[in-house]
C-alpha cells in the first residue's frame, strides 16, 4: 500500500493490489491554512462526528473541485460505523469508534482521525498487528493530550508512525504543537521525512523500534 499525505489532517492511501484509493477527512485540510492537494479517490472517510450518517457530504461541502473519482463513476462516502469491502480493501468503524482499521490482505494501517481531549483510549486496544498508525500529534484542543497520546500508541504498537495534526510555519494552528515538540517529549530517535511510502506488507522484526516518518504534502 502506498500512503501519501495530502492536506493536514488527509492521506491518500492506494493499494498496490488493485490500485483502490482512499483519502481521510479532506474537509478540515480543505478549511485549514496548509491547504489540500486535488486528487483522485475511489473512497473517502469522514470521522468528524457531525458527519455521522450524512449523505453526499462531497457535494454539499463543495469538495467535487478538490476530489474527483478515480476508478470509478462515483466515490464512495463512508461516515458512519461498519464493515465495507470495496476494491480488495477491508475498512472497519466501530460503533463506538471514531477511527477506522484498513486492511490489505495481511497490512493493517490505523487512521485514527478526529479523537479529542475525551477519546476513550480503551478503544484502541486489541487491534490486531498494525503495521501503520496514522495519529495526530499536535496535542491542543482538537486532538489527544500527550499523555492519552502515548497510551494509544503503546496499545496499539505500531511498526510505522505517521503524524499529522501539527503546527508548522505554514500552518500556525493555535494551541497545536509543532513536530519538535512532539519528538523531544516522546524521545523519538527514529525519525525521517519523506515524499510517501510503499508498504509491501507486514514487518517482521525480533525487536521493535517505531519508525516515525513525516510525509510532506
Amino acid at each position: 500500500m502506498k500512503i501519501k499525505k495530502i492536506g493536514f489532517t488527509s492521506f491518500l492511501l492506494t493499494s498496490n493490489a488493485t490500485s483502490t484509493s482512499i483519502v481521510t477527512d479532506p474537509l478540515y485540510s480543505v478549511e485549514s491554512k496548509g491547504g489540500f492537494t486535488k486528487t483522485k479517490a475511489d473512497i473517502c472517510l469522514f470521522t468528524d462526528p457531525l458527519l455521522i450518517a450524512e449523505e453526499k457530504i462531497i457535494e454539499t461541502k463543495k469538495l467535487d473541485t478538490k476530489i474527483v473519482p478515480d476508478n470509478r463513476e462515483k466515490i464512495i462516502e463512508i461516515s458512519s460505523p461498519g464493515e465495507f469491502e470495496i476494491g480488495g480493501v477491508m475498512i472497519r468503524r466501530g460503533l463506538k469508534e471514531p477511527f477506522y482499521l484498513i486492511d490489505e490482505k495481511e497490512l493493517r494501517v490505523v487512521y485514527l482521525g478526529f479523537v479529542d481531549k475525551d477519546f476513550d483510549v480503551d478503544l484502541t486496544k486489541d487491534l490486531g498487528d498494525v503495521e501503520v498508525l496514522i495519529a495526530p500529534v499536535g496535542d491542543g484542543e482538537k486532538f489527544p493530550s500527550y499523555e492519552k497520546l502515548e497510551k494509544i500508541i503503546n496499545n496499539i504498537d505500531p511498526n510505522i508512525l505517521l503524524p499529522y495534526g501539527f503546527s508548522t510555519d505554514e500552518n500556525k494552528t493555535e494551541g497545536l504543537k509543532t513536530r519538535e515538540e512532539f519528538i523531544k517529549h516522546f524521545g523519538f530517535t527514529n525519525v525521517s521525512d519523506e515524499n510517501y511510502i510503499n508498504i509491501k506488507g507486514k514487518t517482521e522484526t525480533e525487536q521493535k523500534f517505531i519508525k516515525v516518518i513525516f510525509l510532506k504534502d
